[in-house]
């Protein structure tokens, strides 16, 4: 938390099958709200398979999404329609297709009511587990086949909590100032390990495992209302459209209240743009540079940042949150900012969460299973952001972060080995940033910087483990770091020889 453009979006029935009740029913009788018009002719093309179900012509290389989204803004509510093409991604031939629905985690949140194979007149069987929407085809979709399904469905986004000094909660919601939509959608659950990976949802931290995909998004908002979303953006009345390549997800927010400033110092052709409260639209400033200098600087040290475009949107969270393209940071932040300096979690979290756009978008992990993965890197990063450009202020962050909080714990636990809030933080955030503090010195600073950027190119778009993070300091480094290591891992993993000084079992 703290390519190509391709026309997509479809038209689905103006007859749909509804449901009158929620997401814990199948389809039932006749119904259906009135559909936005499409905005693009469909990109795919259906052919009939052996087994008379259609396939799509064009086997995407990543899942597509075509949402159409009708916003009611008073009621923090929407209507969608979605469609999504996507391969098989089993080895398998599959009958049953599994989503994630994050929101389903409250009662009557989403409303689906309807499921279609594209170019089908007939509903499908779609049936709720928890947080998992599970989707029955017509008939086995083969290994090599793409498909296309629509949706038709309503949300209602849960208030926004007020979870000061927490990591958790939704990443969506809806408060008095503004909304946000992180995770809000029907998302293809991965496949993963011989299984649809639908993990359900956890206290703390961050309940989602996201794969690469494309967007095309159009809200209809209402008049006075601004939205901000991920990628790139054309704005026409109450119409917003954003197309977002190679993305973990489709993130926006929405306020009656927002002040857009744009950042004129635009870095590698990047744009910024800060979306903030009225109220709070004098910090702009301090957020738009920090912003700047964070984009600079993790570029240098890893690689290039993977948009055009960077929308940083206040919140009425109390925390900050990572999406694709898009950071949300908290208004408990910006009332707690004395207006100048950088000793202050405004700024330090403003670092941390765009530092995700390297550390979760871009060298992915499972964020439930090894959360460490990015979150720890995120606050190193926030180490470097200070080093560059506050050294004066570095044993501020030291004290304020880590020294005064006396952590403990390891920091390879998943997200349900964590009792708490200051537990995940303790081990994960704190302790993370110290084991890799310490990885630093041992290794030299030279080594360490060079092992990251290692790590992130060969990494890239991928979804990563600690054994490639820790194959990357070996090729940069032969530092013997197996104490360092036993002294942060409950179950510290098989090092490299080279990093290990040849511990027996060591991997060659």
């Amino acid at each position: 938390m703290h390519a190509q453009n391709r026309p997509a979006h479809v038209k689905v029935a103006t007859i749909s099958v509804a449901c009158t009740l929620t997401l814990l029913c199948s389809c039932g009788e006749s119904g259906g709200g009135k559909p936005i018009a499409p905005t693009s002719p469909p990109r795919a093309t259906p052919r009939m398979l052996g087994t008379g179900m259609p396939a799509l012509e064009d086997v995407p290389n990543r899942p597509l999404y075509a949402i159409n989204v009708t916003l009611d803004y008073a009621n923090g509510s929407l209507t969608v329609q979605e469609r999504v093409e996507f391969k098989n991604p089993s080895n398998v031939p599959l009958r049953q297709i599994k989503f994630n629905v994050p929101p389903a985690r409250h009662p009557n949140a989403i409303t689906v009511k309807d499921a279609r194979v594209f170019g089908q007149p007939a509903n499908l069987r779609f049936d709720p587990v928890g947080t998992a929407l599970i989707v029955t085809l017509p008939a086995l979709l083969p290994t090599d086949a793409a498909i296309a399904l629509t949706f038709d469905y309503t949300l209602k986004l849960p208030p926004a909590e007020s979870m000061v000094g927490a990591i958790g909660g939704d990443d969506s919601s809806s408060g008095p100032n503004a909304l946000i939509a992180g995770h809000w959608y029907l998302m293809l659950a991965p496949w993963r390990d011989g299984n649809w990976d639908t993990p359900g949802f956890y206290p703390v931290g961050d309940s989602y495992n996201d794969e690469l995909a494309d967007y095309d998004v159009t809200i209809l908002a209402p008049d006075g209302v601004t939205v901000a979303g991920a990628g790139d953006e054309q704005h026409n009345g109450r119409q917003w459209r954003y197309s977002l390549r190679n993305a973990r997800v489709f993130a926006f927010g929405a306020s009656d209240q927002f002040a857009v400033e744009k950042d004129d110092i635009v870095i590698d052709g990047i744009e910024i743009y800060h979306y903030a409260l009225k109220k709070h639209a004098n910090l702009s400033g301090h957020v738009l540079i920090t912003a700047e200098r964070a984009l600079k600087l993790f570029g240098q040290l890893y690689g290039p940042y993977p948009y055009k475009t960077l929308r940083i949107i206040e919140t009425d969270r109390a925390q900050g949150q990572e999406y694709s393209a898009v950071v949300g940071l908290g208004s408990v932040l910006y009332e707690r900012y004395p207006g100048g300096g950088s000793r202050h979690d405004l700024i330090a979290s403003t670092a941390h969460e765009i530092s995700h756009q390297w550390w979760f978008q871009t060298v992915g992990n499972d964020q439930i299973k090894t959360p460490w993965l990015d979150e720890s890197f995120a606050r190193m990063a926030e180490v470097k952001f200070y080093e560059a450009y506050y050294p004066n202020d570095v044993d501020w962050w030291m004290e304020n972060y880590l020294r005064s909080k006396k952590p403990t714990g390891a920091i390879d636990g998943t997200l349900g080995s964590f009792g708490d809030s200051q537990a995940y933080l303790n081990g994960v955030y704190r302790r993370g940033a110290m084991f890799l503090l310490d990885v630093r010195t041992a290794m030299g600073t030279t080594a360490f910087d060079a092992a990251m950027k290692d790590y992130f190119v060969v990494e890239t778009d991928k979804i990563t483990n600690a054994n490639a993070f820790f194959d990357a300091l070996a090729r940069n480094s032969n530092a013997d770091l197996s104490v360092i290591v036993r002294d942060y891992f409950a179950n510290p993993p098989v090092l490299p020889c080279k990093i290990s000084a040849n511990a027996p079992g060591c991997r060659k």
